[in-house]
């Protein structure tokens, strides 16, 4: 490919300027961060992984009514007051915060941990009840 082919439609005055910038820009330090070996502190407000309190839950099935992503479904257990619990689903989940918001007990918090990675979506599906 000729190389007039490729300046084909640029307008001559440009060329100058487009030939600065990628001189510019090649000496520059790059604008990457360097994730995960950087640690990267999340905006405030910021919503995360889902920590949810097993000693605060009623088990009354808010969270999983308000959900908008179908995220939270409430499973069999001797652990809360009406014999059921959460289970959250991470990769369904869209973290709107509307179950911690809704949840009458404040059982279910958003935290700022951004860290919801794995190889198979089971290893992000369940989120481990906090005592």
């Amino acid at each position: 490919m000729h190389f007039s082919l490729f300046l084909k439609g640029i307008p001559m005055g440009l060329i100058p300027k487009i030939i600065k910038e990628v001189f510019r820009k090649s000496v520059e330090k790059p604008f990457t961060i360097h994730y995960p070996f950087v640690e990267i502190k999340p905006a405030e407000g910021y919503r995360g992984r889902i920590k949810w309190t097993v000693s605060k839950c009623t088990g009354c099935s808010m969270c999983a009514t308000v959900c908008p992503a179908n995220a939270i479904v409430m499973v069999p257990s001797e652990r809360t007051q009406l014999k059921k619990e959460p289970q959250f689903i991470h990769y369904k989940c869209i973290f709107c915060g509307l179950c911690a918001e809704h949840c009458p007990t404040k059982a279910i918090e958003l935290t700022p941990d951004y860290h919801l990675y794995g190889l198979k979506k089971e290893d992000v599906k369940i989120v481990t009840a906090e005592k």
